[in-house]
């Protein structure tokens, strides 16, 4: 019918906006970082429910990302000092990036643990795996992966290369494993930096 058919290229008209809305503020991100004009705002974090609240935040405001989020967190992890507003944008990208990223339906894991006086965060999405030539240009901006969209689901290709710098400006390391149908980004981040 007409109705559905305009109600139809309403949401890719709604698409198309939240795309560039992202492209911009992300754009804006990387030149504050790019020029260390991005103030860090250090918290003592309790990881267990800080990292429980972000994710079932973005459950809330991603009810149609039709997947299953699995949530494993080591018990009695020390507390992070970290900024929480730019680690949460870098667990939403990398959720955003599961999402966008597997088959419908499917599971993804979100694991936090201690690892060698570091707090590891990881993100594991399964039914695609990322060519291990393309790893080194992942995180560049702009830059997005060959046939890696079954799902036409889109990007700014600027997600990843927020969340490399963002992860850098914490002093932190990302990196990114992909086999066996499956792909895992790892976010290692200090626990001796001191509260200012």
């Amino acid at each position: 019918s007409e109705l559905s058919k305009a109600n139809r290229y309403f949401q890719i008209l709604n698409n198309e906006c939240d795309r560039e809305i992202n492209l911009i503020n992300n754009f804006l991100d990387l030149q504050r970082l790019d020029s260390n004009t991005e103030p860090l705002v250090m918290e003592t974090m309790e990881v267990n429910s800080w990292l429980t609240k972000v994710v079932n935040l973005f459950q809330a405001r991603h009810y149609i990302c039709d997947h299953n989020l699995s949530l494993n967190i080591s018990p009695n992890l020390p507390n992070l000092i970290c900024d929480p507003f730019s680690l949460e944008r870098i667990l939403i990208e990398l959720l955003n990036n599961a999402c966008k990223f597997s088959p419908p339906g499917s599971k993804i894991n979100i694991n936090a643990q201690e690892s060698l006086d570091c707090i590891q965060f990881q993100v594991e999405n399964f039914g695609v795996e990322i060519p291990a030539a393309e790893f080194s240009r992942i995180f560049d901006k702009f830059y997005r992966i060959p046939s890696n969209d079954p799902w036409k689901q889109g990007g700014t290709g600027l997600g990843l290369a927020l969340v490399k710098k963002l992860i850098i400006y914490l002093g932190g390391t990302i990196f990114v494993e992909s086999k066996y149908d499956s792909t895992c980004f790892t976010v290692q981040l200090p626990l001796t930096q001191q509260e200012d």
